[in-house]
């Protein structure tokens, strides 16, 4: 056999052997939807789970009318370290900025949880399971209408498709920059090779729904260079509760990746639904359908100081309307 060709075998069948590793997963549903929709805001245990996967695998769900739909993608080391160290030291001090308005993700309504000036239940608007319409300011006495729940440390960077709740006036802002890329452009600059990375991974998992999202993305000024992304979550040792992710493109998929310093267990993506919960550590990545119902396990520090911090990339459903309106970059 020349050389060439027995070398041509070679690496086909090293790549059949590293394809073949991968774990396929499909998986039936535990409970109905209805159920499971009681359950939006709480926690949900490891033993909630069957399985913890951590090791490359595709998972399939089955709906309740018995057909297959792509639920996760997950693959392990596949980010360049580099990118990931960066990352940290870009998006650390950004990642603790905490925030009253991530709805069910962020649990139960518990005023301990809530910010101190709008944690006095006899000064709230109508009360919803997570949050409240808006509350009576403790020194104005006037309503202010602003959806409010449990504080979080999460924030976003990118670019946002609602104008600033905090910015005064009547001002129609179909689009805005995060205060975040726009005050911190080194840093906003030096994480771009991560955004890419991820955007990278997308695109060889998943090409079909990166194919869909990443035309819409470049259709609108308000994306992140030439990536399927305009927005980007971070946090920072947040345990989500049971919700799923809305205002994000419906035909597109979620991109989740994390950066750590330090030690500890748990923090499992998990769809108690399915009973698969993923373990996602610094250099993996996960696709996942964020519009199923999703959560963390509790994240347990193994040493005392430890940062577990997730980033979400995706794009915003309404970015597109940017390229029909008059955009501004007020924040």
């Amino acid at each position: 056999m020349p050389k060439t060709q027995k070398n041509r075998k070679t690496k086909k069948t090293n790549h059949t052997k590293k394809r073949n590793k991968i774990m396929i997963l499909t998986l039936k549903p535990k409970m109905p939807e209805s159920e499971l929709a009681e359950k939006e805001g709480h926690y949900f245990p490891e033993n909630c789970y069957d399985k913890i996967i951590k090791s490359d695998c595709d998972g399939y769900r089955i709906d309740e009318d018995g057909k297959k739909h792509l639920l996760f993608r997950f693959r392990k080391g596949v980010l360049p370290k580099d990118h990931c160290k960066v990352g940290m030291d870009c998006l650390k001090e950004a990642s603790l900025h905490k925030h009253d308005n991530r709805g069910a993700a962020a649990g139960i309504l518990d005023p301990k949880k809530m910010p101190a000036y709008a944690n006095d239940p006899n000064l709230h608007g109508r009360k919803e399971r997570y949050r409240v319409d808006g509350y009576y300011s403790k020194k104005s006495g006037k309503f202010i209408n602003n959806s409010t729940g449990n504080l979080s440390q999460s924030n976003i960077i990118g670019y946002f498709d609602r104008r600033d709740r905090n910015q005064k006036g009547k001002i129609d802002v179909p689009c805005r920059e995060t205060a975040f890329t726009r005050d911190e452009v080194e840093k906003w600059d030096n994480v771009q090779p991560l955004l890419k990375s991820i955007d990278k991974q997308f695109k060889i998992l998943i090409p079909d729904r990166h194919k869909q999202q990443h035309k819409i993305a470049q259709m609108t000024p308000f994306k992140i260079g030439d990536t399927a992304f305009s927005t980007i979550t971070i946090n920072n040792n947040w345990r989500t509760a049971l919700h799923k992710d809305a205002g994000d493109y419906p035909k597109g998929f979620g991109n989740l990746v994390v950066l750590e310093e330090g030690k500890y267990n748990g923090g499992y993506t998990g769809f108690p639904q399915y009973g698969v919960c993923i373990d996602v550590r610094e250099g993996d990545f996960l696709g996942m359908d964020v519009h199923q119902y999703h959560c963390n396990t509790e994240i347990k520090p193994i040493t005392k100081d430890y940062t577990r911090l997730s980033i979400v990339a995706y794009l915003r459903e309404k970015m597109i309307e940017c390229a029909k309106k008059k955009s501004s970059k007020l924040v």
